[in-house]
């Protein structure tokens, strides 16, 4: 058999480890599938046997939410400044500077999947016992999302402040050094 193009056929050998190399990628995507929903499972299963932490935090689900929105926040700033920070080629220095990031990351998705995972299921009967709302969720809920956001907000703009208030001591020392004849022209700025 002869391929329209010039090139020889690639044979039947081929053609044979192309179709397991594609039902290879299928039953590991199928696995996948199943380990995720497995997970997914497993997880709820866990904060709904675990003790309640929303409900029995000191101050109830308002302070709990409180608190976990500000972790959150913490977290994200956290492995932002892990990911710029220890800048190097030595594999000990990547090797920290990825597994502080990797933690500073982990904390905000957790706090996000235990909130939303004491919320009630979805598609499933109101008998069985994984359906079930944990006391506190929505209140937790609310004011984690409100005080992440605040928060979020409120660091941010303090950063920015912070960052053009160098850049602009650091203009001001570039200007006087001009005047100096010390720093770059002005046609090379």
């Amino acid at each position: 058999m002869t391929r329209t193009d010039g090139a020889p056929d690639p044979g039947p050998r081929s053609r044979t480890r192309d179709g397991f190399a594609i039902a290879a990628f299928v039953l590991a995507l199928l696995a996948l599938a199943a380990g995720f929903f497995w997970a997914k499972d497993t997880w709820r299963t866990v904060i709904r046997e675990s003790p309640n932490l929303i409900a029995d935090w000191p101050g109830g689900p308002w302070v709990f939410g409180i608190m976990a929105g500000v972790l959150a926040v913490a977290g994200a700033y956290a492995g932002l400044w892990a990911s710029s920070a220890l800048q190097g080629t030595e594999a000990p220095r990547r090797i920290a500077r990825r597994t502080a990031t990797t933690a500073c990351w982990a904390l905000p998705l957790l706090l996000t999947l235990y909130v939303l995972s004491a919320l009630p299921g979805r598609n499933c009967g109101s008998s069985s016992p994984s359906c079930e709302e944990i006391d506190g969720a929505f209140p937790a809920l609310l004011t984690y999302a409100v005080t992440a956001a605040a928060v979020g907000w409120g660091t941010y703009r303090v950063r920015s402040a912070r960052e053009e208030q160098r850049r602009a001591v650091q203009q001001a020392r570039l200007r006087k050094l001009r005047k100096k004849g010390k720093g770059k022209s002005r046609a090379a700025s």
